[in-house]
């Protein structure tokens, strides 16, 4: 979505270039290192950057020298400031030399691709678009025709540049109409397994789509304010939901899927229509007519949905789905037909589903999101003899890069032995790390937290809180009172507000997916310092 840019990182840290070569790269961006900052100055002001990403403390000449010199060469490049130790002085003397914004680090790569996308996009509203930029609303312009990567009922289409357009596969009832709609904003961080977007149809509680990957959100569809159907009616064309500036692709895509079909169908009229509607629903489809050809097809496919047409098999489908479940006992078997004489022919052998005309009512696609879900990893409950499981108000390890991290959390977030505290303790046990829980169920202070930060090398502190988006959704507060409570401490501490669900001050009411995904993005950026 986005035409080649180029970016200059100076930092004499290599590892703090490195991550953002990693990071920008994979985003269609031309990204430069330069650890030293006055070769990076002589780069600077000979070639043309889209922006400039700058340490503040470097030697031989500091942030603030560099930007001085800059100036009077380049008085308009973006600059993004990048500092482990903000102060009033240094923000003063780079916004009176037009620093566009600064970040603190460690930073991750959420935090600096939100930064620069929001450093480009105020560059572009001054009226110096960048060729190809996106639209922060784009009306009509459907995905192109690319495959379709599955996390349970959300998809996403990758682009070249490392971007990706996402949407839903949601059923569609007859008659049913859409009583309101919540999309995510430009300039969002979304996480994988985290809210996208919630739907609401007449009569039914909110429905909750999950970001398939994570990322910042470049471009909304606009058009589906103005006409919410067109997600149920579309889903895999205009109704796509939003184009992400991906941030995680490489750790992220082994967990979306392809939905692979083996469609079973001795009419060729027949499977041809039904392999149209099952391709606009984003799968791949492999359509056969017989045994010889289902057998090859059964054992060369990996996580496929057999589909039976009942009509066209007659009397040989229930044989054939008996042998199917000789060759592939994990397959699963959905019939299609409407009431026929071997609708108990079928049953007497383990079929996933038996549907009466799915694509005449739309129940193909709940159908295909049940088939293809994939649960939250089942994990040990509440521990034996312990009714009231004990409250936590930290948790602390000591991860592989030898850095003492600690979690700080809110009264009522975490448990020891249930929901997401459970969740977050099973997830450090799998990484081996040494782990001390802390007891209780006490306010976080700025003293608590300061305090927390000088025994260790990073603090995160974990708030429920009212972000205005959906349950579940993570937001990261770099500058929050906790985060200043001391200067030399800023770098280390981070705050994490998740929004509860409705009618909930606490994490009670999430899904167990939602809560699974919040406890693997918790635990990996412990992990990762």
């Amino acid at each position: 979505m986005l035409d080649t840019q180029n970016l200059l990182v100076v930092d004499d840290e290599e590892v703090i270039c490195q991550a953002c070569q990693r990071v920008f790269s994979r985003q269609g961006f031309q990204v430069e290192e330069c650890v030293d900052p006055r070769e990076g100055l002589n780069r600077a002001t000979e070639k043309e950057y889209s922006a400039i990403l700058l340490d503040i403390k470097m030697p031989g000449m500091d942030g603030i020298q560099f930007l001085e010199e800059l100036r009077k060469k380049k008085p308009d490049v973006p600059v993004m400031i990048m500092t482990g130790y903000p102060s009033i002085p240094n923000a003063a003397s780079a916004v009176r030399l037009g620093a566009s914004d600064y970040i603190t680090k460690p930073f991750t790569p959420e935090q600096i691709t939100q930064a620069v996308q929001r450093m480009l996009a105020h560059r572009d509203s001054n009226g110096k678009n960048r060729p190809g930029s996106t639209s922060a609303t784009v009306e009509s312009e459907a995905p192109p025709t690319r495959e379709f990567l599955f996390l349970n009922e959300a998809w996403c289409q990758l682009e070249e540049d490392g971007s990706a357009c996402v949407g839903a596969m949601l059923p569609r009832s007859q008659g049913a109409t859409v009583q309101a709609l919540q999309l995510p904003k430009v300039g969002e961080v979304m996480y994988q397994g985290l809210p996208l977007a919630g739907i609401t149809m007449e009569g039914k509680s909110q429905r909750i789509v999950p970001s398939p990957v994570s990322g910042v959100v470049v471009a909304v569809n606009e058009q589906l304010t103005k006409d919410p159907s067109v997600m149920l009616n579309d889903p895999a064309g205009d109704g796509w939901i939003a184009c992400i500036c991906t941030t995680r692709l490489d750790a992220e895509l082994d967990r979306c899927k392809f939905r692979r079909v083996i469609l079973t169908n001795a009419d060729e009229t027949s499977a041809r229509n039904q392999q149209q509607r099952l391709d606009a629903l984003g799968c791949q489809v492999r359509v056969v007519a017989s045994w010889e050809e289902l057998a090859p097809a059964v054992r060369d496919s990996d996580n496929a949905v057999v589909v039976f047409d009942a009509a066209s098999l007659g009397g040989a489908g229930p044989e054939l789905v008996r042998q199917v479940n000789a060759e592939a006992p994990s397959v699963k078997i959905v019939v299609i037909a409407a009431p026929t004489q071997w609708e108990a022919a079928y049953r007497e052998h383990r079929i996933f589903y038996y549907a009466v005309e799915p694509f005449a009512d739309n129940e193909i696609a709940e159908i295909l999101n049940s088939a293809f879900r994939q649960p939250a990893e089942p994990f040990p409950q509440a521990e034996r003899g312990e009714p009231f499981p004990q409250p936590l108000s930290g948790i602390r390890i000591t991860n592989h890069n030898g850095r003492k991290v600690q979690l700080l959390a809110g009264p009522g977030l975490l448990r020891r032995s249930q929901g997401l505290g459970a969740r977050i303790r099973w997830n450090l046990d799998k990484h081996a790390f040494p782990i001390v829980t802390i007891p209780g169920d006490r306010e976080i202070t700025p003293s608590g937290v300061l305090k927390a930060a000088n025994g260790c090398d990073r603090v995160m502190v974990l708030l429920a809180g009212d972000t205005g988006r959906l349950p579940g959704s993570l937001a990261r507060d770099t500058r929050a009172e906790y985060v200043s409570a001391s200067r030399e401490n800023t770098g280390k501490t981070t705050t994490l507000v998740v929004q509860p669900a409705p009618g909930s001050t606490n994490l009670e009411g999430l899904s167990d997916l939602t809560t699974a995904a919040l406890a693997e993005h918790i635990v990996q950026e412990m992990a990762s310092y």
